[in-house]
């Protein structure tokens, strides 16, 4: 029979009257903007704005499809055919094996698999339940008492920002649901606070990282005065500040719902959740069985312990993230198991299924970070550069920094490697410009957390999406009023303050 020739499958499938219109456009311009990549030299793309032409590209498609991993796929490609033409598909396997073989980023893989291990164990122990009732006991269906609990809960760990954001999605979520709110505003609430938090604090996963950059630059002589000029910038990460205060005023119902998240508040008086993931992610909830004697009575413990013992082993370990969670996994699973919670199979199962559960963010991260690499080697560092030397009034250099650094982390949030680029480099040249240091600092950090709560394929935000279980593109949709909000007001402080200061 004909159905079975791969010609006729071919002709007749890719028949553009079988496909759907919107994804027939997508594809002409998809095709044609690649096309253009291809044949752009790499004398002109090289430490140019075509680096950044590719990121438009991808954030065309994101808003096209909705579909996080499929436009950050092509969107990638798209850049290693603006570099590498022919030899695109050799070069970025190569990347993707490099930034698979990192041992940082084997360690932030291996965390999030492990902490996907123990959501799940908290949630199938009965633990997270057992924290409901025990805040619905004390405070009721009060969506801004928890809401605003979440946030500050959310600011307190985050020492690590992903720990925060995991843990605090996995506590609050199923509060949410109880009071049948939207999981979207939790995904708002937590993602802004565990970021802006964990980036003004030196002890911070966040601001430990940022002063070993400000370190590398040369005109600073040691890590002591790296963190002198850091702790310096702190008052002037106004981003950070404003984005916290909009959120936690969000929370307690003073700034107003708006957009989607609007919607969302409605369909949730509806009993139904705006952006629940579809991808059957959700099933272990389902595992918990209320009727089984060994989950009755389940103490609140069971889910504060592991938690404080994150925090410890983070603080005992270095802030080693890996290890912190390993250590917690242990712990965990011996309370569970003296307590007949869980047998040890039953535990093996949870941790089984939670890395399951985080491959496909473990894969977005890993395409990432491939992007991270052509983008180096196009030379994103001299581009920086060269931009620091069209500013023309120094006054005028925070406000333009933010702004630009705003707009390019908003199309694709690099966040660690915007700081690695950027501020070694900047440190010098704004000191020859007799620019104010730490207002700049300020302003390039936030910009990189502008992008990291704004950006459709920010790895917090796909981190904070799936720890409170919504989708990705809708988590994005949701929150960006009040990350523009933040940002404009960010902007105009900066514009004000490079005249003061």
């Amino acid at each position: 029979m004909r159905e079975k020739s791969i010609l006729w499958r071919i002709v007749h499938y890719m028949n553009p009257k079988r496909i759907d219109p919107k994804m027939v456009k997508l594809w002409i311009f998809w095709i044609a903007f690649n096309a253009v990549l291809f044949f752009v030299p790499r004398s002109i793309s090289s430490e140019t704005i075509w680096i950044l032409v590719p990121m438009a590209g991808l954030f065309i498609y994101a808003l096209v499809t909705k579909d996080v991993m499929q436009s950050l796929l092509m969107g990638t490609f798209s850049m290693y055919i603006l570099w590498y033409k022919l030899g695109s598909v050799g070069a970025f396997f190569h990347d993707c094996k490099v930034v698979l073989a990192d041992e940082e980023n084997i360690e932030m893989y291996m965390s999030f698999f492990l902490c996907g291990g123990l959501i799940i164990a908290m949630k199938r122990s009965g633990a997270t339940k057992a924290f409901t009732e025990f805040i619905t006991g004390r405070f009721g269906a009060n969506e801004k008492v928890i809401l605003a609990t979440s946030g500050i809960y959310a600011g307190i760990m985050s020492i690590d920002d992903y720990v925060s954001a995991f843990t605090a999605g996995a506590a609050f979520s199923p509060l949410i649901d109880k009071i049948r709110k939207p999981r979207l505003a939790l995904a708002y609430v937590i993602r802004t606070l565990s970021i802006c938090v964990s980036a003004m604090l030196p002890v911070g996963a966040w601001g430990y990282f940022i002063i070993f950059q400000i370190a590398d630059a040369k005109n600073v002589p040691d890590r002591a005065a790296a963190t002198n000029l850091f702790v310096q910038s702190i008052p002037y990460m106004f981003y950070a500040i404003i984005a916290c205060v909009v959120a936690l005023l969000f929370a307690v119902g003073i700034v107003p719902k708006m957009g989607l998240m609007k919607k969302a508040y409605k369909m949730s008086d509806e009993g139904k959740q705006l952006g629940e993931l579809k991808d059957g992610s959700d099933e272990e909830e389902e595992d918990f069985d209320e009727s089984d004697p060994r989950k009755q009575h389940i103490s609140v413990w069971n889910l504060l312990i592991p938690m404080i013992t994150i925090v410890i082993a983070l603080i005992a370990t270095g802030l080693n993230c890996f290890l912190a969670f390993g250590i917690t996994l242990l712990v965990t699973a011996v309370l569970y198991v003296i307590q007949g919670i869980m047998t040890i199979s039953e535990y093996v199962e949870c941790v089984v299924d939670g890395f399951i559960d985080m491959v496909d963010m473990v894969i977005i991260l890993m395409i990432g970070y491939a992007m991270q690499e052509v983008m180096y080697t196009m030379g994103m560092e001299g581009f920086v550069q060269k931009v620091c030397g069209m500013i023309p009034i120094v006054s005028l250099i925070p406000f333009v920094l933010f702004v630009f650094f705003s707009c390019t982390e908003f199309l694709y949030s690099l966040n660690y490697t915007l700081y690695q680029i950027a501020l070694p480099v900047m440190i010098v040249v704004l000191t020859g410009l007799g620019a104010n240091v730490p207002l700049c600092i300020g302003a390039i950090i936030s910009a990189g957390l502008f992008g990291a709560n704004a950006c459709v394929v920010s790895d917090l935000g796909i981190v904070s999406a799936r720890a409170s279980r919504v989708e990705i593109y809708e988590q994005y949709q949701s929150s960006l009023p009040y990350v523009v909000i933040s940002g404009v007001l960010a902007a105009i402080c900066y514009l004000v303050a490079g005249f003061i200061f």
